[in-house]
């Protein structure tokens, strides 16, 4: 299934993402064709952004959104970085993606410095600018792999090799500016030419830890540590000029010995035949300038030579600097779904959401229980029927005015269709969250077998882990279906108990009125003091439940466009550590004056009650009763209860069908996702049977995967004058400054060198990041047909000439088998 349908089915169809999905398609796909590399890097950082930009917004996970990326390694364990056969790796995690791009991005910005002319000033000072920018994006690249837990999914991620990486593009950085400053004053080209070292130090140190001797060759080891001599000897020959000028001959003596003997064993090291004449040139100039110190200090200065040991260490001038990795890489970026809010953003407008109907609901019912235990007082005292009744067996006019209302909102035969609806309607819903549990119960029982036949071999991950969210969806159904049938049953028994009354007043009022015992006129009453009262009273009720609806709609009808408006402004200016506050701030903001006028209401009618109470005994007190008229008053009563039933009933009923049309839909997008989930999992089923049945076949089954471990580093290198520090853990790579972040560069203020001759340590023009290899991968929720998205295709891509960019489909579903 497509990015596009996976959407749909996570968050639903309100709004129309085709436009976007299909500019992210071309996005990709534009990314991956060769044309030159200032064009790749601009395409590559686009697609990155949009990466970025869409990494909190959709959870692309095994669980979720489930998109299989698969890319090759581009550098080869054992046969170094261009030898050998390359292994295809995968994840579910969106920032594997982002993180093999980000290689890519690095590696476009190494070959554009390559590709500079630096005879050129211009060229030269570009050339310095995309070093500090693969730097930086290999120094990011080291930290965003260890936060995501990449390391293992391929060797490329090895914290250890990105360092070395990393501090290789920051020491050929540092070259150029030694060249550039090698023309000023001798201290400054020292400490340059010791930054140079320093960098080719690290990278070299990174170099030679067990992870990564793995991966990267000897002789491209062997040119780090050479050059870490070179500039080691550049800086002590330097160091030497300088002091000769500070009229310090000793100190230029021992100064240009120590830079003879790194010279030496520069040259004596080497094994890079290409690199061997600017060896010889840095070797023969140091050993002469050496041999006329030597001379004019025997014959003519007569100084005392310091020993070498006691000499100041030359510190280094770090003027080239990775720089920063920020956000948006690009500087006109336009996120395809600017529209579509974050994952934080939408859980919290979901909360507040929640959080809105829970409160609403619990204050509707409180005014609608209120109003309910007010109807039953009412109707337990036959008000206002018995203030109105004149005797025989005329109708009181509110009996008259319920009977026309349950007449006119369709009488018994509405009711009873309604309540004969429900058990339809919870049937269709079980049944559906029947099935769709037993699919996910199937699936998990297949997989438990499988796992126990094949035990080790059996390498995906469990059902049981994937299904969690899934299981706490279906058990949130369960739930509601439950509190549903509860809810049912009081529906039902409340309409059996008032279904004979209710039934009389749906008839015409002569057969209410012949229904009716007759009784003895009690008009004597009309003018007295208690019936005046009741009136009165009567009348403050009504003006009560007017209240009561106006604040119940004034419940339903929040101005929650208002409040989405400010959780989304106070998202985007970074207010969201804690969402729970947010929400929790716009909800009591918004319902605490409702809640105010809903006590008050409730006060009011705990004072009226009883003032009704007492004026009903005065009341009950004057009237002229016998025997016909007590069981007429019941009646009255009944009549009374039962039109209040019958509205209670209606609302009810209403909002059941209702609940239940909602659920349908909603329980079928469930299942769908469910039958989804279970599709894509049988294909990954087919294919790793397929797999292990081929190893069978082969005498090579797959292995499940070894668990991560950590990288212990144990080699250390031999440096002359003093020894290396143990290495860490884990090797750090450059610390990014605050420069300008890694965008097309155009320029900066640092001393740019001239034309430079020396060799630089290049990727070989060989260098294959990530072979063109466009994956079927399982979708997130098959469909039938070829996948959607992306539709860019293998065949698109020549594998000659140039270096490719990787091609593996960004969300490229594997087909089913057929």
């Amino acid at each position: 299934m497509s990015l596009k349908n996976s959407y749909i089915t996570t968050f639903g169809d309100k709004e129309d993402h085709s436009a976007a999905v299909d500019g992210l398609n071309s996005l990709r796909a534009e990314s991956l064709l060769r044309s030159n590399y200032k064009e790749d890097i601009s395409k590559l950082l686009r697609y990155y952004d949009q990466l970025h930009a869409i990494e909190y917004k959709l959870p692309i996970t095994e669980n979720q959104i489930r998109i299989y990326f698969k890319w090759q390694d581009a550098l080869v364990g054992g046969g170094g970085l261009f030898g050998g056969k390359q292994k295809t790796n995968g994840s579910w995690k969106l920032a594997f993606e982002k993180a093999c791009v980000l290689f890519n991005i690095g590696y476009a910005y190494n070959e554009l410095a390559l590709a500079q002319n630096l005879s050129i000033d211009e060229q030269m000072k570009m050339a310095l600018k995309y070093f500090q920018l693969s730097s930086g994006i290999f120094s990011f690249l080291k930290d965003y792999v260890n936060a995501n837990a990449l390391s293992d999914v391929s060797i490329d991620f090895e914290p250890a090799v990105l360092a070395c990486i990393s501090w290789l593009m920051l020491g050929q950085a540092a070259e150029l500016v030694y060249v550039k400053s090698a023309s000023l004053k001798d201290d400054i080209a020292a400490k340059v030419a010791a930054h140079a070292a320093d960098c080719y130090k690290e990278a070299y140190t990174s170099a030679k830890t067990e992870s990564a001797k793995k991966v990267i060759p000897d002789n491209f080891t062997n040119v780090m540590f050479v050059k870490h001599l070179l500039f080691q000897s550049k800086a002590e020959y330097h160091a030497g000029k300088q002091a000769q000028v500070d009229r310090k001959y000793g100190l230029a003596v021992v100064r240009f010995d120590r830079a003879k003997d790194l010279a030496d064993q520069a040259v004596s090291k080497s094994t890079t035949a290409s690199f061997t004449p600017a060896l010889r040139a840095n070797q023969d100039e140091i050993a002469k300038s050496a041999a006329v110190a030597h001379k004019d200090n025997d014959f003519v200065y007569h100084e005392r030579l310091p020993d070498s040991k006691s000499l100041e260490t030359i510190l280094a001038q770090p003027i080239a600097k990775p720089l920063p990795v920020t956000f948006p890489l690009t500087h006109d970026f336009r996120d395809l779904f600017a529209s579509l809010v974050p994952i934080a953003l939408n859980n919290a407008l979901a909360a507040f959401s929640s959080k809105r109907a829970e409160i609403m609901n619990l204050e509707v019912n409180r005014l609608r229980e209120a109003t309910n235990v007010l109807n039953s007082f009412l109707a337990s005292l036959n008000l206002p029927a018995a203030i109105e009744d004149s005797g025989g067996r005329q109708i009181p006019p509110s009996l008259i005015e319920k009977a026309n209302e349950i007449k006119r909102q369709g009488g018994i035969s509405t009711l009873e269709k309604m309540v004969n609806e429900l058990p339809t309607s919870l049937n269709r819903n079980k049944e559906i969250l029947d099935e769709t549990i037993r699919m996910l119960d199937d699936e998990e029982r297949g997989d438990t077998e499988l796992r126990t036949q094949f035990q080790g071999r059996w390498t995906r991950t469990v059902s049981s882990t994937l299904t969690v969210p899934l299981r706490a969806e279906a058990k949130k159904y369960m739930d509601i279906i439950q509190n549903a049938i509860n809810a049912d049953k009081i529906v039902q028994e409340k309409y059996r108990m008032n279904r004979d009354c209710t039934a009389l007043l749906s008839k015409q009022t002569h057969e209410i009125a012949n229904e009716l015992p007759s009784s003895s006129a009690a008009g004597a009453l009309r003018d007295a003091y208690s019936v005046r009262e009741l009136h009165r009273l009567m009348d403050t009720v009504a003006g009560v439940k007017a209240e009561r609806e106006v604040i119940e709609s004034e419940l339903k009808n929040t101005d929650s466009d208002s409040v989405r408006a400010r959780l989304i402004a106070a998202f985007q200016q970074g207010n969201h550590s804690d969402e729970n506050s947010v929400v929790v701030h716009e909800i009591e903001s918004l319902y605490t004056p409702l809640r105010q006028q809903v006590n008050e209401s409730v006060s009011k009618q705990e004072q009226l009650v009883e003032n009704i109470r007492r004026a009903h005994q005065q009341f009950q007190t004057e009237k002229q009763g016998n025997a016909s008229s007590e069981i007429r008053e019941e009646m009255m009563k009944n009549l009374a209860r039962a039109y209040d039933a019958f509205q209670e009933l209606l609302s009810n009923l209403r909002e059941g069908i209702k609940f239940y049309n909602d659920l349908t839909p909603l329980l079928l997008k469930f299942q769908n996702k469910v039958s989804d989930f279970v599709f894509a999992r049988k294909t990954e089923k087919e294919d790793l049977m397929k797999d292990i049945q081929r190893g069978i076949v082969g005498g090579n089954a797959p292995k499940a995967p070894p668990p991560a471990q950590q990288q212990q580093q144990t080699t250390t290198p031999a440096y002359p004058y003093g020894t290396a520090p143990p290495y860490p853990t884990q090797p750090s790579a450059p610390v990014t400054g605050g420069q300008a972040p890694p965008t097309v560069p155009d320029g900066s203020a640092l001393p740019y060198p001239g034309a430079y001759m020396q060799p630089f340590f290049p990727m070989p023009a060989s260098y294959n990041p990530y072979n063109p290899f466009f994956n079927q991968m399982a979708p997130p929720y098959p469909t039938a047909g070829a996948p959607q998205y992306p539709m860019a295709g293998a065949n698109q891509y020549p594998n000659a000439g140039a270096p490719q960019y990787p091609q593996a489909g960004y969300g490229v579903p594997r087909p089913a088998k057929k």
